[in-house]
C-alpha cells in the first residue's frame, strides 16, 4: 500500500505523525482488510494523520459499516472540532435501530445459550460462546469478546475445537496488545498436530508481531520471512505488510549474508517487491553498500511507517538500530577508514558521525583517531596468539601423553583385572 516513486512527486496525500507530507493511498491500504480489523487501522491512522475531513468521513462511514456506534460518535465529535463548516450530525436514527439490532441480537444468542446450557448439549453451548466472541469482536467490545472466547474452551471436545479457541484467543489478545497472553497461547499450539497452511500462517504472523514487540527484531525477522504469502485471507497484517517488517527488523539486526539470504533471496516477497520499487529500491541500496541513498529512501517512507497500527511503536529504535548497522557494515572490511569519507557517505558531520561511533566502540574491537580523522580497526594480535594456541596443544599433548605412560605400566605390573568369561553349557548330544 506504499506509494511508488512516480506517485511521491505528486503533492498530494495526508500528513504524518510529524508533518512531513504521506503520499499513502489510504482506499488501497484499508482495502486489505475487512471487519474490525479494517476499523482499528483506520482508527489509528485517522488518529495519528493530519486532520483530514475526507479521512474522518471514511472513518464514519466504516463505523457504521462495523457497526461500531462508540467509533462512529467519536468520529464525528472530532471531525466537527476539526472542521467546524462540515457540521455533520449524528444520525439519532442510525444509532437507535443499529443499538436495537445489537441488543437484540445478543439477547437471543443468551436466550439459545440458556437452552442449551438446560439440554448441556455441549457442542451447541461451545458454538454459541464462539458466536457471542464473533459478534463482540465485530462490534469492538475486546473484553467481552475474550470472556466468551475463553468460556468456549470447557466445552471442547476435539483438537480442531482447541485450535480454534486458542487462534480466537490470539486474535483478540493482539489487539489488547496483551503480548504475554500471545506468547503463551502460541506455545500451547506447539504441542497440536496441525497441517493447515492457514493455520500456520496466523501462528506465525502472531508470533512474529509478539517478538517485535519485545524488541526481538532479528527472530521477528526470521519469522516473517518464512511466512508463507499465498491464498491470503482476511489476516490481522497484509503481505506487504509482512514484507516491510521483515525488512526494517532484518535491516536493523541481519549482516550481509543474511539479509541476502532472507530477503534478497527470497522467492516468497519477489512478487511484492516487484509490485512496490520504493521499498525494493531501498533494499537494494543497502544490499549494494548504498547507504545514503537507502537511508535517505527510509527518511521519506517514515511518515507513512509511523501510520501503521503495529510498527509505529518501534520505528524510530528500528531506523536507530538500521544505520548503526548500516555504519559497522562499512568499516568491518577495513583496517583503516577515512572519517571524512565515511561521513559524506552517511549525509552527516565529523562531529556527529564521531558521536555515533563512539557508541559503537564498546561493542566492537575499532579505534577512533579524533586528531587524524581515522577510524581504526584493533590490531590483532598474531603472534601471540599462536603462541596461546601452541602452549594449549602442548599441554593438551602433555596430559595424554601422561595418561598413555601411567596405562602402560599398570600394564606391565599386571594390575589389570580381566572379565571373567562365562563358560557355555555343553549340549548334549
Amino acid at each position: 500500500y506504499y506509494i511508488t516513486n512516480n506517485l511521491r512527486s505528486q503533492n498530494h496525500g495526508t500528513y504524518g505523525c510529524g508533518g512531513e507530507p504521506v503520499c499513502l493511498d489510504l482506499d488501497s491500504y484499508i482495502s486489505q482488510y475487512v471487519g474490525n480489523v479494517c476499523l482499528q487501522r483506520l482508527k489509528f491512522y485517522v488518529d495519528n494523520s493530519r486532520p483530514s475531513s475526507d479521512n474522518y468521513r471514511l472513518l464514519i462511514q466504516t463505523a457504521m459499516d462495523c457497526k461500531n456506534i462508540t467509533v462512529y460518535t467519536d468520529a464525528i465529535e472530532a471531525l466537527n472540532n476539526t472542521c467546524p463548516t462540515e457540521g455533520i450530525t449524528v444520525n439519532v436514527d442510525w444509532i437507535t435501530q443499529t443499538s436495537k439490532y445489537l441488543v437484540n441480537k445478543v439477547d437471543r444468542l443468551e436466550q439459545d445459550l440458556k437452552s442449551y446450557q438446560l439440554s448441556q448439549d455441549k457442542e451447541n453451548i461451545r458454538r454459541t460462546h464462539q458466536m457471542l466472541g464473533d459478534h463482540y469482536h465485530d462490534c469492538g467490545d475486546l473484553s467481552n469478546a475474550i470472556k466468551h472466547y475463553q468460556k468456549s474452551r470447557d466445552y471442547g471436545t476435539t483438537i480442531a475445537h482447541t485450535m480454534e479457541f486458542l487462534l480466537n484467543i490470539i486474535k483478540v489478545s493482539v489487539y489488547l496488545n496483551h503480548w504475554t497472553s500471545v506468547s503463551n497461547y502460541i506455545k500451547k499450539t506447539d504441542h497440536i498436530d496441525n497441517t493447515d497452511v492457514k493455520i500456520t500462517r496466523r501462528l506465525q504472523l502472531a508470533k512474529g508481531l509478539c517478538e517485535m514487540s519485545h524488541n526481538n527484531y532479528k527472530h521477528a525477522a526470521r519469522t516473517f520471512s518464512n511466512i508463507p504469502c499465498d491464498a491470503w485471507d482476511n489476516e490481522i497484517i497484509s503481505p506487504l505488510c509482512v514484507l516491510i517488517y521483515a525488512s526494517l527488523c532484518a535491516l536493523a539486526s541481519f549482516n550481509r549474508r543474511d539479509f541476502q539470504k532472507l530477503l534478497i533471496e527470497n522467492n516468497n516477497f519477489k512478487q511484492y517487491m516487484d509490485a512496490q520499487p520504493t521499498i525494493r529500491n531501498f533494499l537494494f541500496a543497502f544490499y549494494n553498500r548504498e547507504y545514503s541513498a537507502g537511508l535517505r529512501s527510509l527518511e521519506l517512507l517514515k511518515s507513512e511507517f509511523k501510520l501503521d497500527l503495529f510498527l509505529s511503536p518501534h520505528i524510530d529504535n528500528l531506523f536507530e538500530k538500521i544505520r548503526s548497522e548500516s555504519i559497522k557494515q562499512y568499516y568491518s572490511p577495513y583496517m583503516t577508514c577515512d572519517m571524512n569519507k565515511m561521513a559524506e557517505a552517511f549525509n552527516t558531520s565529523i562531529d556527529d558521525l564521531e558521536l555515533e561511533l563512539m557508541k559503537l566502540v564498546a561493542d566492537h574491537p575499532v579505534r577512533i583517531d579524533s586528531h587524524n580523522k581515522v577510524l581504526r580497526a584493533s590490531e590483532d594480535d598474531e603472534r601471540s596468539r599462536i603462541c596461546e594456541n601452541v602452549l594449549d596443544l602442548s599441554l593438551m599433548y602433555k596430559q595424554k601423553t601422561q595418561a598413555l605412560l601411567v596405562k602402560s605400566a599398570i600394564l606391565k605390573a599386571g594390575l589389570v583385572i580381566k572379565a571373567a568369561v562365562e563358560e557355555k553349557p555343553s549340549t548334549s548330544t
